[in-house]
């Protein structure tokens, strides 16, 4: 009974249980500590290797003064980490034609708490390298100035832009021996090419005089045709102002009226040469460009554009149109070549200063170089310059979005044809575009009249250059499509693509730009103007940036 009882009795079972346990319990919570320990350890030692990795990878430093700031920074990194006491690390540097790459190996012994099971420590080895580019970087950015983004949106424009200009100079400090240039492209429907150090006047067709058989070229489509020819642009900006005559020197007196001169903005050159960048020669007359000039439309001087699509928006000097003219007076009173007699006289009072209105002003612009934005800035060294050039970017109403012309200037300025860039697919280059809009491309104003558009680069819809149907809807079609190729154009010549769009996060844009962008990374759609900014300060990030793997 007496036995019975004490193999029946639960008294004492928890001591009992707990004294049989305790090991275990001991082992899980040394075990514990263990695996802890070794988990910070091992992190306190990546860490310490990834910034001496960092410190190591400066382009201008030689493979010892590499090695010496690699070992400095390690060993300040683990100094008074008593769990790295017995820490090591070895580097290796390798140079390769347009890139260098640094490797490092940590290695610790660690104490264990519980070291009867794994021995009394255990060995820990961790990996990092970096690698960054040499090749030279050739920046080109594409930013879209067209009314629609007003004050705000543009001063948030100019803001991410310099950003980015700011960042790519701090990399230039950092690594001096890497060359770093960037240029400055701003759009509406055409690009003024007049940059200093850019423009080369050979480029402009300057005949006083058109064949009107010559249908490859459009100079001259919009005026009357005299003897089987069509008058020149450059011929008509003489005839506004006989004074003026045009000098490479931007500053020189030979340029009489600002007003009436030429301001630099180009046509689109005819197909394919509107999206490539062969050299002009005068030879093949549709190589060259021809310069910008909106005529002056049927009605009395305005004090700014309608911005209507019913009426006339760009009539700068007083001419016979009156209300009701029948459609072929409109045209006939529009394609006259007579009115454009130096309007710097008073020697006839319809022509005198106080009756016409030529403007350059924005938003609201007339006249022949209506709604031409700031010029090209060239890629340069001098990044300071080009902050300069971004800061005098504003809006300007009217003409409409072409992305595709913007992007066909974006290329130019990193063309060797045109510009002083590298050769495309070069080993030695990076090239990157960066093209920004707010909105989907248009054709801007004037269905209700004989035009059917403002005037762009494409000139008039009723030219039928964007359709030869003149149908607004395959106009823009077209323009959609040139602007894919010229994403594709660029890709296929090594150029990384960078698309930021605010705003107008339609399904359109989405599918146009997310394509145009090189990678599904380099496509920003932003909301907002601190997302504007951030998605030019992440692109900057990504192509200057070091990068560093585990």
């Amino acid at each position: 009974m007496l036995l019975n009882r004490f193999w029946r009795s639960k008294s004492g079972n928890f001591a009992m249980m707990f004294a049989i346990a305790l090991p275990a319990i001991l082992a899980a919570v040394g075990l514990a500590l263990d695996v802890s320990n070794l988990m910070t350890a091992r992190s306190n030692l990546q860490n310490a290797l990834d910034s001496a990795v960092l410190a190591a990878s400066r382009l201008a430093d030689a493979s010892s003064s590499r090695t010496d700031a690699f070992n400095g920074f390690f060993t300040a990194n683990i100094a008074g980490r008593t769990d790295l006491a017995s820490a090591s690390a070895q580097l290796k540097v390798e140079q390769g034609i347009n890139s260098i790459k640094t490797t490092a190996t940590a290695e610790a012994t660690i104490a264990l708490n519980f070291g009867f099971l794994f021995g009394k420590s255990a060995h820990i080895t961790v990996n990092s390298s970096a690698f960054e580019s040499t090749a030279k970087l050739e920046v080109a950015l594409v930013l879209d100035n067209t009314g629609s983004m007003g004050d705000s949106n543009m001063k948030a424009l100019r803001d991410g832009s310099t950003t980015l200009i700011n960042i790519l100079q701090d990399a230039k400090k950092q690594y001096s021996q890497r060359t770093i240039r960037a240029a400055l492209v701003p759009f509406v429907t055409a690009v003024n090419i007049k940059g200093d150090g850019f423009f080369n006047l050979d480029w402009i067709d300057r005949r006083t005089e058109i064949p009107d058989t010559e249908t490859n070229t459009f100079n001259g489509v919009n005026f009357v045709v005299t003897n089987k020819k069509r008058i020149g642009h450059w011929q008509l900006f003489n005839q506004l102002n006989p004074k003026n005559v045009y000098v490479a020197d931007p500053a020189s007196t030979a340029i009489s009226n600002p007003l009436v001169d030429w301001k630099g903005c180009v046509e689109a050159r005819p197909s394919p040469y509107n999206q490539d960048d062969t050299k002009p020669n005068l030879n093949v007359p549709a190589t060259m460009f021809v310069p910008y000039f909106a005529p002056d439309e049927p009605g009395a001087p305005l004090k700014g554009q309608n911005s209507d699509g019913t009426v006339f928006n760009n009539s700068y000097i007083l001419d016979a149109y009156k209300s009701g003219d029948s459609t072929t007076t409109q045209a006939t009173i529009q394609k006259a070549i007579d009115k454009y007699v130096d309007l710097t006289t008073s020697k006839s009072t319809k022509k005198s200063p106080t009756d016409y209105l030529i403007t350059a002003t924005p938003p609201l612009t007339t006249g022949p170089n209506y709604a031409c934005p700031t010029p090209i800035a060239p890629l340069t060294e001098d990044l300071n310059k080009l902050n300069t050039e971004i800061a005098k970017m504003t809006y300007w109403n009217g003409s409409g979005t072409n992305v595709s012309e913007g992007l066909a200037w974006g290329y130019r300025v990193l063309s060797p044809n045109f510009g002083t860039g590298d050769a495309f697919n070069s080993d030695g280059t990076t090239k990157v575009v960066v093209v920004f809009t707010d909105g989907e491309n248009t054709v801007f104003g004037q269905n209700g009249t004989i035009n059917k558009s403002d005037y762009g680069a494409y000139g008039y819809l009723s030219v039928g250059r964007l359709d030869s149907s003149q149908n607004r809807s395959k106009a823009l079609t077209n323009v959609n499509n040139m602007t894919q190729a010229m994403c594709t154009k660029l890709k296929q010549q090594g150029v990384k693509v960078f698309t930021v769009v605010f705003g107008a996060d339609t399904a359109a844009n989405r599918d146009l730009y997310s394509n145009c962008a090189s990678s599904p990374d380099n496509y920003y759609m932003t909301k907002s103007q601190d997302q504007l900014k951030a998605a030019f300060q992440n692109i900057a990030f990504s192509i200057t940036q070091l990068y560093v793997t585990n």
